[in-house]
C-alpha cells in the first residue's frame, strides 16, 4: 500500500506549485545574462570615456536604468511566481521606465540630485525583486544569491548618501557600482538553478 502511494506523492511534487518543475521562456533565459552585459558596459563607459556634464551621465544613468527595467518585467511575464509577487516585481519594471526617462532627458540636473535618483532607482530594483523570495516559483527565474543582492541594494545606497562634489566622481563611483554590479548578474546568470538560492534577482 506504501509502495502505491509513492507516485501519488511524487505527482503532487510535480504540481505548478513545485518551483523545480517550472521551465523558463528562453526570453527570461536571455534577460540574466543581457542585464549584466548592459551594467558592465554602461559602467565600463562611466569610467572610461570622457564624461563632461551632469546630462551626459544621466543620459547613460538613464538608459542603463529603463533596460534594466524591461528586462524585469520580460521576466515576470515568464515566471510563473505568485499573483502578489507578480505585481510587485512588475511594478518594479514598470516604475523603472519613467526614472530612467527623466534620467536620461536631464531632469536631474546636478550632481547630487542625479545621484539620488539613480541610487532611488537601484535601491527599487533591489528591494522590488527581494520580495521574490516569498514566491517559491520565482526561484527557476528570478535565482540569485545574497551576495548580488546585497550588491544592488548597497549601490543604491552609495548613490543616494554620497555627496559628489563633481561629474568625474559622480560617474567613478556610479560606473564603478555598476561594474560590481553586472560581474555579480554575471556569476548569478552562470550559476542560475543549479544550486538552491534565494529568489532574489
Amino acid at each position: 500500500m506504501t509502495q502505491q502511494l509513492e507516485p501519488a506523492r511524487h505527482a503532487v511534487g510535480r504540481t505548478p506549485d513545485h518551483p523545480g518543475d517550472r521551465p523558463t521562456g528562453p526570453l527570461a533565459r536571455a534577460a540574466r545574462p543581457a542585464g549584466a552585459l548592459v551594467s558592465a558596459l554602461v559602467g565600463g563607459v562611466l569610467i572610461g570615456a570622457p564624461i563632461g556634464t551632469v546630462t551626459t551621465a544621466g543620459a547613460f544613468f538613464g538608459v542603463h536604468t529603463v533596460v534594466q527595467g524591461v528586462l524585469q518585467l520580460i521576466t515576470v511575464r515568464e515566471s510563473g511566481v505568485s499573483r502578489p509577487a507578480r505585481l510587485l516585481l512588475s511594478a518594479g519594471g514598470v516604475a523603472a521606465l519613467p526614472l530612467g526617462a527623466a534620467l536620461f532627458h536631464g531632469w536631474a540636473d546636478t550632481c547630487l540630485l542625479l545621484g539620488v535618483w539613480t541610487g532611488g532607482g537601484w535601491l527599487l530594483r533591489g528591494l522590488t525583486l527581494a520580495v521574490s523570495t516569498t514566491s517559491p516559483a520565482a526561484r527557476p527565474v528570478f535565482t540569485c544569491d545574497d551576495l548580488l543582492t546585497a550588491v544592488i541594494v548597497s549601490a543604491g545606497l552609495c548613490m543616494t548618501a554620497f555627496p559628489f562634489s563633481s561629474v568625474g566622481q559622480l560617474t567613478g563611483v556610479g560606473g564603478s557600482a555598476l561594474l560590481v554590479t553586472g560581474i555579480a548578474e554575471a556569476v548569478a546568470a552562470v550559476r542560475g538553478p543549479a544550486r538552491a538560492h534565494r529568489a532574489l534577482c
